[in-house]
């Protein structure tokens, strides 16, 4: 089917059944997206993937014994889209909040510096501050009939962040819709991360009956219920397949002198979900994730071999040090902004007079026209609320499109790459606002509220919303659902998802008591507030570096066709994007290519249908662990690597 045959049979649907299901289903991914921390790292998120299964295998049934109930594939499609954004909200856009709402009142004694330079600057919409209304959640011990009693003291707080991240996450929404023609149809994205939620939407597919996908599934989810049994008795044999010497240890231990402990935390993993996750990224792709994280690791070596101190990332936190890995991945970020825009230039012309006359590319769409006014409102709002906090509205708007360049390159990243994790430690339009301006640059009651406002924009992107709102425009343009419903059912998504994500963290605190925060934004703050220096030449000559560094090799790319080292490997592996499954994307590259060399198109077919089995039956056990451990409030085997005991078992 061409694609204007495609669009023209495009008809509205009615939606409301779909999205009563999600809406229904929402709490209970909401609640275990916040209980269960292990399921929500990765690119694929757990809770979302195994309601679509439970929905798919409950909908063959329905279909064998009641046809007129059972959901078509359309619907289910619409029900992961809305599910997939909104638990994006609840994973890490929420936890890295929600856990300060009530601390600044809870704990405010704990750290004088943060009562005296945090805590007058916070904006009272968006903290609690009075700890005789939290003295029943820091205790804990209740349930979700007082959590409800008390829901008044949480309403203002959760509204005030809903805003904020309702007005970013439309930003986004209103980019995607602007350049979704050219990201979906015209660029041929492959966007491996959906090919799984896709194919359970499809019951009547014929990788449903074939002998390879159930073998990867049987063998690795025997694996895991077997490992999950002997995590709950010991006496029980296992079959390791997580991290291949059972926790998070370095590839070398013994080797904790310098130089050789300027490598870092680094793991050796197997991990069979990300690895089969990686059998669906381009060759040369793989092959460059790989080589830039062992060259990363090199350099690290070298520069503790020249007396340059290595921390477990590389470098400095916030403040730019040798050899400036962050600031080398924004320079590279900028590069592949600059590059995307250079390769649409053609289809902005196009978009710009569907502007101008209010036009769109098929008639289910939302017109460039509205997507652009959004944004402009969008960023109108943040604007204000930043004024409305004490911040210079310039500042604000400055700050967030920085954090959109990169927004836009990760989602095309990975629509591109699907890379199983995108872990970017630390890296943030903070980086950018310090390394060029330096410390001094802004007084220390605007970068309190900066950073404590915009810190999901500066922590850690594994769950960033903006690539699933892109994977949801091209799962319903493969489902036939029209474009407006997608776009309207992403703005019900991220509203809905941020205020049941903070809700559940709120319901968490009354059930296990409060607990005090990491205290990364008042860390942050402090090492700001303490740093003597003003911007200095080394963090924009590590930008210009990474953004040199793409440059090449996008032109020995163009030069010589071939070239297996692609500039989004760089990006991704010089910030900590690969660090958990680079062994496991090894050998995946070598069996790839095995297989190829000596099977053909066909091998490689039957090893993507392996590759989805283990995916599944990885997730299927996840599911009964989970659920186990989520209605016993016990600890239970993750195949995670974050495992639900703590975060180095």
């Amino acid at each position: 089917m061409t694609g204007s045959s495609a669009r023209a049979s495009l008809r509205p649907r009615r939606p409301w059944r779909a999205l009563l299901i999600a809406v229904l289903l929402l709490p209970f991914t909401a609640y275990w997206s916040v209980e269960i921390l292990s399921d929500i790292i990765f690119s694929l998120l757990v809770p979302p993937v195994c309601a679509l299964m439970v929905l798919a295998a409950a909908n063959v049934g329905l279909g064998r014994w009641t046809p007129r109930f059972a959901l078509a594939g359309w619907e289910l499609a619409l029900i992961y889209v809305f599910l997939s954004v909104a638990n994006a909200m609840c994973a890490e856009w929420t936890y890295v909040n929600a856990m300060y709402i009530p601390t600044y009142a809870l704990f405010a004694d704990r750290n004088a510096w943060e009562k005296e330079h945090v805590l007058p600057h916070l904006p009272a919409w968006f903290y609690l501050t009075d700890p005789v209304e939290l003295e029943d959640y820091r205790r804990g011990g209740y349930g979700l009939v007082h959590f409800l009693a008390r829901m008044t003291v949480w309403v203002k707080p959760i509204a005030a962040w809903t805003a904020l991240f309702g007005l970013m996450c439309g930003a986004m929404l209103c980019i995607n819709a602007l350049m979704r023609e050219q990201w979906t149809r015209r660029e041929k994205l492959s966007f491996p991360i959906i090919q799984v939620p896709l194919l359970l939407t499809k019951p009547e597919s014929p990788a449903w009956r074939s002998g390879f996908l159930w073998a990867g599934f049987g063998v690795i989810f025997v694996i895991d219920m077997l490992n999950g049994f002997a995590f709950l008795y010991p006496a029980l044999p296992t079959v390791n397949v997580r991290f291949l010497a059972g926790r998070l240890v370095d590839v070398i231990p013994s080797m904790s002198n310098p130089p050789w402990v300027s490598l870092g935390w680094t793991s050796v993993g197997l991990f069979p979900y990300m690895a089969a996750i990686g059998l669906f990224m381009p060759t040369d792709l793989l092959f460059s994730c790989v080589f830039f994280f062992f060259a990363r690791k090199a350099l690290q070596f070298g520069m503790e071999m020249y007396g340059y101190e290595q921390g477990v990332f590389g470098g400095g936190w916030l403040v730019p040090a040798a050899p400036y890995f962050s600031e080398q991945t924004w320079g590279a970020v900028f590069a592949l902004f600059v590059g995307a825009i250079a390769s649409s230039r053609g289809y902005l012309r196009e978009l710009w007079r569907h502007i101008l006359w209010n036009t769109g590319f098929d008639d289910a769409e939302v017109k460039p026209r509205g997507s652009l006014i959004g944004l402009i409102a969008c960023l109108g709002g943040l604007a204000a609320l930043g004024y409305a906090v004490g911040l210079a509205p310039g500042l604000v708007v400055g700050y967030v499109g920085v954090f959109l360049v990169f927004s836009v390159v990760l989602t095309r990243m990975r629509a591109q790459v699907g890379p199983p994790i995108h872990e970017m430690a630390f890296l943030g339009p903070h980086q950018v606002l310090l390394g060029i301006a330096g410390f001094k640059a802004l007084p220390e009651a605007a970068t309190v509220r900066l950073y404590h406002l915009f810190f999901v924009a500066n922590r850690i992107h594994r769950s960033h919303p903006m690539p699933y709102q892109l994977e949801a425009f091209k799962i319903g343009q493969t489902a036939g659902i029209p474009a407006r419903t997608i776009f309207w059912t992403i703005v019900a998504a991220f509203v809905l998802g941020t205020a049941f994500g903070n809700g559940a963290y709120a319901l968490r605190g009354y059930i296990h008591g409060a607990q005090p925060g990491w205290g990364e934004p008042g860390a942050a703050a402090r090492t700001i507030a303490e740093q003597p220096q003003a911007g200095g030449p080394a963090a924009p000559l590590a930008m210009l570096a990474g953004f040199g560094v793409v440059l090449l090799l996008d032109t020995l790319r163009f030069q010589a066709p071939g070239f297996p080292l692609h500039p989004v490997g760089y990006a991704l592996s010089m910030n900590y994007g690969i660090d958990y499954c680079w062994f496991g994307l090894m050998i995946v590259l070598i069996v790839k290519l095995a297989v190829q060399r000596y099977y053909g198109l066909r091998g490689y077919e039957r090893l993507r249908l392996v590759a989805i089995g283990v995916i599944l039956g990885e997730f299927a056990a996840e599911l009964i662990w989970s659920t186990y451990s989520m209605l016993t409030q016990s600890v239970a085997y993750s195949i995670s690597f974050y495992n639900r005991a703590g975060w180095l078992k």
